[in-house]
């Protein structure tokens, strides 16, 4: 089994804690109030700069041409995804020139962070994939051809297969990487992302 593919699997509890947060079922029946989402993009945008800025050491720390190449790709859909949220703020309101960082946000970006500057490329890959991976699953998994929640926007964005081809090439990029790595470790980055994910769900979920 592809050790991307067991990972998730190994995680999947934790996925489904994130599909059933009050946030995220918010998102699907529309019950979220406004406020709520506007301060979640507002803090997504502070982790999705971090998550940039991940790509960006990933590239300069990889040792193939084909990596560099593919990271590089990945770090513009970043972009892409930053200047979408640039157009969510101006739909919904809300002012990023003005926006401090809250603390389940800066505990994910701080290890993001950490993880970027003292680990390899391929250590790197297992700390970023799960956001990916867990986004596409959410997206696919709330949507519906007959929905009307006003946050449809969102989820047709993270349901797209545009989106889920991304997450395929970061976990095709850790199954060919030539690097070695210490499997723990992996196990270790990888729980650790998706359980701050659920963490920064659950700060979106006391309505």
């Amino acid at each position: 089994m592809k050790i991307t593919k067991k990972l998730w699997e190994d995680n999947y509890e934790i996925a489904l804690l994130s599909l059933n947060t009050k946030f995220v079922q918010g998102l699907k029946n529309g019950s979220l109030p406004i406020r709520i989402f506007q301060e979640y993009l507002a803090q997504d945008y502070f982790f999705l700069e971090t998550f940039a800025k991940a790509y960006g050491l990933a590239v300069s720390k990889s040792k193939d041409k084909y990596s560099i190449r593919m990271l590089s790709e990945l770090l513009m859909g970043v972009s892409e995804e930053l200047i979408l949220h640039e157009t969510y703020a101006k739909e919904w309101d809300i002012d990023l020139s003005n926006n401090n960082i809250k603390k389940a946000t800066k505990n994910y970006t701080d290890f993001l962070d950490d993880t970027s500057k003292r680990l390899s490329s391929v250590e790197i890959m297992f700390a970023m994939t799960p956001c990916m991976r867990l986004y596409s699953w959410i997206g696919k998994s709330l949507y519906s051809n007959d929905f009307a929640s006003k946050y449809k926007e969102w989820i047709i964005t993270y349901s797209d297969v545009n989106f889920e081809n991304l997450a395929n090439s970061l976990e095709n990029l850790i199954e060919t990487n030539k690097e070695s790595y210490d499997i723990n470790q992996a196990k270790y980055l990888y729980k650790r992302a998706m359980e701050l994910e659920l963490n920064f769900f659950k700060a979106y979920s006391d309505f």
